[in-house]
């Protein structure tokens, strides 16, 4: 199921390649939870980059496949999600720039990318 508006035309390269590799998955349930979650902080870093340049309808998308892969993570007793600290700290463009990075092109922090 898509998160995205296929009719859209995004400012930044990255978005769409980013969404059609989301939305190549065909369900979640063979993926573990540090999957899903690192995948969840390369689309953040994504979105940051978006908002930072003004690019909103990309900065919406992000958000939006933020939140479904988001959704997909067990909780824990506490009621949070699987790494939900450092997926928020992520949003608000708090992370390091040695993180996930397993997206060739998705970031300007990824090695040989």
């Amino acid at each position: 199921m898509p998160w995205y508006n296929r009719g859209m035309t995004y400012q930044l390269e990255q978005t769409q390649y980013m969404l059609d590799h989301i939305n190549s998955y065909n369900g979640w349930d063979d993926y573990a939870p540090s999957y899903i979650h690192n995948l969840s902080l390369e689309v953040a870093e994504l979105f940051n980059e978006a908002y930072n340049e003004d690019a909103w309808e990309d900065a919406d998308a992000l958000l939006d496949a933020f939140r479904g892969l988001r959704r997909e993570l067990p909780l824990d007793e506490a009621g949070k999600r699987y790494g939900a600290a450092e997926a928020y700290e992520w949003m608000q463009g708090g992370h390091s720039s040695n993180g996930p990075h397993f997206l060739p092109g998705i970031s300007r922090t990824t090695p040989n990318g």
